[in-house]
């Protein structure tokens, strides 16, 4: 099995919120599936659907730790396994950012995605797709080298 990881922050809006000014516990499902469409890569995963193969999640399972509000600013980091296997899981966090640290973590979860043809039914990872996953990892893992060096300074 291989890794990959990445991080993608983004800044919460009032839309994001419900009316005690926290976000709504359901965006954080948004904010997971944005970070690992990020980290697939998203005209990657477009031409991947026209080629016949997408993914759908399987299983997701969020732990609540600490609210985020309006005009905060969040970073998703998502870190999935990937094989011939047709499932991928994730290990995915989301984290305040308080000067340019992530400080907090506020959401915890594991999700898993599982590869599916045309028909909807399972497929084992096609050899494509895992050498994709395999050098975006490389690329991927250079930028979180980047930024733990950053948010350690």
């Amino acid at each position: 099995m291989d890794l990959i990881r990445h991080q993608v922050d983004f800044h919460i809006y009032y839309e994001d919120t419900d009316l005690s000014g926290f976000v709504y516990h359901s965006n954080y499902l948004k904010y997971f599936e944005r970070g690992r469409e990020h980290l697939i890569g998203v005209e990657y995963l477009a031409n991947l659907y026209k080629s016949g193969v997408h993914f759908v999640v399987s299983k997701a399972e969020l732990n609540y730790h600490f609210p985020a509000k309006h005009g905060d600013r969040i970073a998703v980091v998502s870190e999935g396994t990937f094989s011939k296997s047709p499932a991928i899981p994730f290990k995915q966090s989301c984290y305040l950012i308080e000067n340019d640290q992530l400080t907090k973590e506020l959401v915890s979860g594991q999700v898993t995605i599982v590869a599916l043809n045309m028909e909807n039914r399972p497929v084992r990872m096609p050899e494509q797709v895992i050498k994709y996953f395999q050098s975006r990892a490389n690329i991927l893992e250079q930028d979180m080298q980047s930024i733990n060096i950053r948010n350690n300074q």
